[in-house]
């Protein structure tokens, strides 16, 4: 019998295994729901960050990492505090995760605050002499946190939100004159004061303190901060992994390709080990990294599918690396660090010069470009997490229906969803209620929602909310449209209680059956994230994906009503 734990690990595993950090901070990641608030309702006053400039300071002064996290960090009193009006004295399960939740923010801040030290202390700076003045800027706009999104429990809770503050500090004795920059990035209002949710790290030193190593860092950092991409110029670690993805062109190794490129079960011990979390033992790590490492060897040797479908061999080809680049960025631990960074569509451009020619004479020499959708990055460097594929060929190389294949292929891995216009999938799926088997064709010739979601996503649970009151006054809808909440949980029993303690029963719940992410409706469907939802027509074609909250799903079914 599978240990709880087991199921678990796998289910988070599949979402980068950063699925560990994200489980390990999971509360405070998923309610980090933030927008511009556009009627400007905020308005900070004169020395309202002050305390948070003091906070630094005496986190520089004293090295107290600890403190710093305790007072800065959402506490479980903040949640309580805030909370009181609407959460039963009684209600232990949300207190509990109110408490977990805080507990782990204020682990991941001092983890942040630490890595800030470390960083002062490795260009040999001593803050604690003389004095440390600061100087904040405050901003002009602020956002709104929106806890709604996460949980039925935080219906109407707002709070002003900063996605970033910049601190300039002036130090009199102890280091080298001129300004240090840091930021502390996502900043909410609570009433006793702003708390930081995301971390803190250094923007800039004096040029004659920091070194071009750490400028360099620091020059990604910010970048990741803002989710941007970089390149294999800022990066030379992403250059290296795009030397290890055209040696794998060349040779065809699968071993030298799961070695380099993919990630060890020694890395992956290590992060648990360093987290201090319970985990699972050595032997079930090394399980998993071999079972992931295998699915992606299957999907890398994929690669060679329309090579030789065409006729490409770049064996003995002249290949440059032009550039490589990721499209966007984000950190998944400490924010002062290149360790547990996740990168989004990294792209290796490559010039080829061969004499070869492919099978219908056309020359092999010309453009290529390899793509894949997930990277990560650790110490050791960059690995690649999912979605290896070509995204270019030179022009006349594969036929009309690779050429396709390769668009539709780039369309799923850019959006993280089947295209509109296309057939549904072929699924099937099994009811809540009465447990029977059944497709999704058992459905044609009505309008269906189809959403994917699981019981331990908060961003789902809203959506989820919502779906149950969708249809209501709703005439014309009778015997034509059909909600679907399929969850992608790894047991009917999960969903089943999660569904009946919350009264969702208005909705046609069916469940996706084993695998969780790996289900086969999931895979069909290519669910990368949840709540992922599509909206299928009569006729069985896909009319709208994405996520749930972003459209007026009564507009969009009244439309396809009338056709």
């Amino acid at each position: 019998m599978k240990s709880p734990f087991c199921c678990r690990f796998k289910l988070q595993f599949t979402g980068l295994l950063v699925g560990l950090l994200l489980g390990l901070f999971q509360f405070h990641v998923l309610a980090e729901s933030s927008s511009p608030d556009r009627g400007n309702a905020y308005k900070s006053t004169d020395g309202e960050f002050d305390a948070l400039g003091r906070a630094v300071v005496r986190l520089l002064q004293t090295r107290d990492a600890a403190r710093f996290a305790t007072d800065m960090s959402v506490s479980a009193a903040d949640w309580l505090s805030w909370m009181t009006p609407k959460l039963p004295a009684d209600d232990q399960e949300n207190i509990k995760m109110f408490a977990k939740g805080a507990d782990h923010g204020r682990d991941r801040i001092e983890a942040a605050a630490k890595a800030l030290l470390a960083r002062a202390e490795s260009l040999h700076l001593d803050f604690s002499k003389g004095m440390l003045s600061f100087r904040i800027d405050a901003p002009k706009h602020f956002g709104s946190i929106n806890y709604s999104e996460s949980s039925t429990n935080f219906a109407g809770l707002t709070a002003p939100y900063l996605e970033k503050l910049e601190i300039t500090l002036n130090p009199t004795v102890g280091t080298g004159a001129g300004d240090y920059k840091l930021v502390v990035r996502g900043l909410e209002k609570r009433a006793g004061g702003w708390r930081i949710n995301n971390g803190i790290q250094w923007t800039a030193f004096p040029t004659n303190v920091v070194d071009e190593k750490t400028s360099r860092e620091l020059a990604i950092l910010e970048k990741v901060g803002s989710n941007r991409g970089f390149t294999g110029r800022e990066d030379p670690a992403l250059l290296k992994l795009g030397e290890v993805l055209v040696r794998f062109l060349r040779d065809r190794d699968t071993d030298t390709y799961s070695r380099d490129a993919l990630i060890s079960s020694d890395t992956v011990w290590a992060m648990f080990q360093k987290s201090g979390q319970k985990g699972p033992s050595r032997q079930e790590v090394e399980q998993e990294v071999k079972r992931r490492s295998a699915e992606q060897v299957v999907a890398a040797k994929k690669l060679f599918v329309p090579m030789d479908a065409a006729g490409i061999d770049l064996k003995l080809a002249e290949i440059k690396v032009n550039g490589v680049k990721i499209e966007s960025s984000q950190s998944q631990g400490n924010s002062d660090t290149l360790e547990n960074l996740m990168g989004e569509q990294f792209k290796v451009s490559l010039t080829v010069k061969t004499g070869a020619k492919a099978k219908n004479g056309s020359t092999l020499s010309g453009e290529y470009v390899l793509a894949v959708s997930r990277v990560t990055r650790f110490e050791s460097g960059w690995i690649v997490e999912d979605g290896l594929r070509w995204e270019k060929f030179p022009d006349g190389v594969v036929d009309a229906n690779l050429v396709a294949e390769m668009k539709f292929e780039n369309y799923v891995a850019q959006h993280g969803q089947l295209p509109p216009q296309m057939v549904a999938p072929t699924i099937e799926f099994t009811t809540v209620v009465g447990e029977k088997k059944m497709r999704l064709s058992d459905l044609r010739g009505k309008v269906v929602i189809l959403d994917f979601w699981a019981t331990w996503c908060g961003p789902c649970q809203q959506p989820m909310a919502e779906l149950q009151t969708l249809s209501r006054g709703q005439v014309d809808w009778q015997g034509k449209v059909v909600i679907v909440p399929l969850s992608i949980d790894e047991t009917m029993e999960e969903v089943r209680n999660h569904l009946d303690k919350r009264g969702w029963t208005n909705t046609f719940n069916v469940w996706a059956g084993d695998g969780g992410w790996a289900s086969a409706p999931a895979k069909a469907f290519r669910v990368k994230r949840v709540p992922t939802t599509y909206v299928i027509d009569q006729q069985g074609k896909i009319a709208w994906a994405g996520h749930p909250a972003a459209e007026d799903f009564k507009t969009m079914i009244h439309g396809l009503l009338k056709h």
